[in-house]
């Protein structure tokens, strides 16, 4: 069981008083300022079931506030399939686990080969290329390749499989050509220059519009689903000031000494403690503006390697 894994969340019926309950610890920055820091209280419904639950996943955390006039039992039932759809996109689209959809492709595409692509991945592929002309090459998804240069992103090929397959598309790598690439220590050292497809920046808002239309399903339309405080979903009525379906996004170094973002233009990390929020009616369009505008932001900064 991981570390901080709650095997089942904490269940609020609307007739028990707030100070017969568990000490809760509130998602930050979610709650309007001035309100009550507790799920039990707010701008809510009388009858609505209040349902608090966070585990793990995508290597970050997940928060689950659900609100609904459901038993526990219902809840833990929303709670379960909200897991399997994470653990299913993190089955897809996890590059640091090689047995993911997408690192099977990819080391496939690195020995010169094509592979097939579920619908579901070849979709957010493609919308990661599109994301790159639409922005002037600031999303990049190859960025963190150990030889990565601006232009990378052009030798990566998706094409349309055959009707017959009951995968929608493929992808492979077209041979190097005479860019001259950015100084590379690990690239130099080993001979070897792989190309990485890094969707970090993109998979938390893919999540979230995988999950949004997965709650009224079960009943519950007043919800605030958050993944790693960066990426959040707010559905109805909630303790939130965002906007209903709307999604929060926050984007950059939330520390001085954070640097986890490169400017694909550079090549660089960039560094200084500097973030970027955006509201937005898609998350998928949330993770791209909110990446490139903190880029765009900070290109007057200091940019260290």
């Amino acid at each position: 069981m991981p570390r901080g894994f709650l095997p089942r969340g904490f269940f609020f019926p609307s007739s028990v008083a707030s100070t017969h309950l568990p000490p809760f610890r509130p998602m930050p920055h979610l709650f309007r300022p001035g309100s009550p820091q507790r799920p039990d209280q707010g701008d809510l419904a009388p009858s609505q079931n209040r349902y608090y639950a966070w585990f793990e996943a995508l290597h970050t955390r997940v928060d689950l506030l659900l609100l609904a006039p459901l038993s526990e039992s219902e809840f833990e039932a929303a709670e379960a399939s909200v897991r399997k759809e994470l653990l299913a996109v993190e089955m897809m689209g996890n590059r640091f686990d090689p047995d993911s959809e997408l690192s099977r492709a990819v080391q496939a595409a690195n020995q010169g080969l094509e592979s097939d692509l579920s619908p579901e991945l070849y979709a957010l592929l493609a919308r990661c290329l599109q994301a790159h002309r639409e922005t002037g090459g600031l999303f990049d998804i190859t960025v963190n390749s150990p030889a990565f240069y601006p232009g990378l992103i052009n030798r990566v090929r998706l094409s349309e499989a055959p009707s017959i397959s009951p995968r929608q598309g493929r992808l492979a790598f077209q041979p190097a050509n005479d860019a001259q690439p950015l100084p590379s220590p690990i690239g130099e050292e080993t001979g070897v220059r792989p190309i990485i497809l890094d969707l970090s920046g993109i998979l938390k808002g893919y999540a979230l519009e995988r999950l949004r239309p997965l709650l009224p399903a079960y009943g519950i339309t007043d919800a605030l689903i958050s993944l790693g405080n960066s990426s959040i979903l707010s559905l109805g009525s909630n303790p939130s000031d965002i906007p209903s379906g709307q999604c929060l996004t926050t984007s950059g170094n939330a520390t001085p000494d954070r640097r986890h973002i490169r400017n694909p233009l550079t090549g660089k990390f960039i560094t200084g403690q500097h973030t970027v929020s955006v509201i937005t009616p898609n998350a998928i369009d949330g993770e791209i503006i909110a990446t490139t505008r903190f880029i765009q932001e900070a290109s007057p900064l200091q940019h260290n390697n």
